[in-house]
């Protein structure tokens, strides 16, 4: 499992990663080992920033994986304990309450037992064993130069370095970068978490009008309002998109003549 480090030609960084649904740390077992791959090194500061976001993932997954381990016997013992006051405020309190005032103030101490509940849960040893193993795996990561990567960014590079309005032109002169044998896995995996990232709902509808404009070869200037709408693929992360469809016309084509 291997983590990508970008950077863009204004010196900010990227890292792509498979852990964009926290659920991905629950998947780790002891053989699992994950490293990290980069072009240009990286801030120290970038590297811990990225820690700490990938902590608090650690957490959101630990969190969720209790709160699912616990679902049955928590929903049964909320409905319990909600019947119960229920029925303690309907026939154990002398002065009688309004039907609505019962159900919610069974509720309501209800929701605030669950909570509690819920935050004990949180704390019990398997949760605290599964949050200390799993960022443990994190603090192993080791980041380690790698020329494939290298090749990427600067391929990113030019695209940043080209005008928006040119970039499908740019595209399609075949703009290309040195992938050899023993760089395909690392290939399959950066494609992969790009199709990740461009396949969300930020960018659905701009991935979408982008194939749609390819299919012509180029960008017609009748569409060129496209772009320059705020809405429309200028709100999209073009430089990246073309770089990921670059890299994955060259994997392609490297795969293809594995098969002849």
């Amino acid at each position: 499992m291997t983590i990508f480090h970008l950077y863009r030609r204004d010196g900010s960084a990227i890292f792509l990663h498979p852990f964009q649904k926290p659920e991905s740390f629950l998947s780790f077992d002891e053989r699992t080992r994950v490293t990290g791959k980069y072009g240009r090194e990286p801030e120290v500061e970038n590297i811990i920033a990225f820690r700490d976001e990938l902590y608090r993932a650690v957490d959101t997954a630990v969190r969720r994986s209790v709160a699912d381990s616990r679902f049955l016997t928590n929903l049964l013992l909320s409905a319990g304990t909600f019947l119960l006051l229920y029925f303690v405020f309907t026939f154990g309190v002398r002065d009688p309450i309004p039907m609505l005032d019962e159900i919610l103030l069974s509720l309501g101490i209800t929701a605030v037992l669950h909570i509690r509940r819920t935050r004990k849960d949180q704390k019990r040893p398997q949760a605290r064993e599964l949050q200390k193993k799993l960022r443990e795996k994190v603090d192993n990561i080791e980041f380690n130069q790698a020329p494939f990567v290298k090749e990427v960014e600067e391929l990113l590079h030019r695209y940043e370095a080209v005008d928006p309005r040119r970039l499908f032109d740019f595209f399609f002169q075949g703009e290309e970068m040195a992938l050899d044998q023993d760089d395909l896995n690392d290939a399959r995996q950066l494609l992969a978490y790009l199709d990740r990232y461009f396949s969300g709902k930020k960018y659905r509808r701009q991935r979408r009008s982008i194939d749609q404009l390819s299919k012509s070869g180029g960008l017609a200037g009748k569409k060129l309002k496209d772009l320059e709408s705020p809405q429309g693929l200028a709100s999209m992360d073009l430089s990246l998109y073309f770089t990921y469809k670059s890299l994955e016309k060259l994997y392609h084509q490297r795969m293809e003549n594995q098969k002849v």
